[in-house]
């Protein structure tokens, strides 16, 4: 979810603002199956927003940037832990209660995954794409952790083809 989340910033994959209203972000967390209300207001909206400029940093390469913004937004919540187990998730720890505001709900979550990432040394595979002129995040699942490339516009295709390209008109 975070790396959709960086990725539906103006200028990634379209020119507008991804999450620019409430229905937009219902819509969002509703496909990044979110349970209890995802009915968002004008509020969560500028919460996701800030979420998603303050969360840019797991795109560099400065784990303490990370834990900073991770702990700012502990502080910023009303941490109520529970186990829960919804859909097909297994069991799973939510940080914020069930009627939260979807706001902090995703601040939550976001904070406890990147806790997550942080502890198991796994934070590397939240990376910026290698495309020369892309700036979308993406989560490497690869086992040897070799995805280099977004898959928001289509850069590995393109970085290719101009590389084939290259190699063709130089006669190799």
């Amino acid at each position: 979810m975070l790396v959709d989340l960086l990725n539906t910033a103006p200028g990634i994959s379209s020119a507008d603002d991804r999450l620019a209203s409430p229905e937009n972000l219902s819509r969002f967390v509703r496909d990044h199956d979110f349970s209890g209300s995802v009915d968002a207001t004008t509020l969560d909206v500028r919460v996701a927003s800030v979420l998603r400029e303050r969360f840019r940093v797991v795109l560099g390469e400065d784990v303490r940037e990370v834990v900073a913004a991770v702990n700012l937004t502990f502080d910023e919540i009303r941490v109520q832990p529970r186990l829960v187990e919804h859909d097909h998730w297994g069991w799973h720890l939510h940080a914020a209660g069930d009627r939260s505001p979807l706001g902090e709900r995703m601040a939550s979550d976001i904070a406890l995954v990147l806790t997550d990432l942080i502890r198991t040394g796994d934070l590397e595979r939240l990376r910026a794409c290698a495309g020369d002129d892309c700036s979308a995040a993406l989560a490497d699942f690869t086992r040897n952790h070799s995805k280099r490339f977004c898959d928001v516009r289509s850069c590995a295709n393109r970085t290719h083809l101009a590389a084939s390209r290259a190699r063709r008109a130089s006669g190799d």
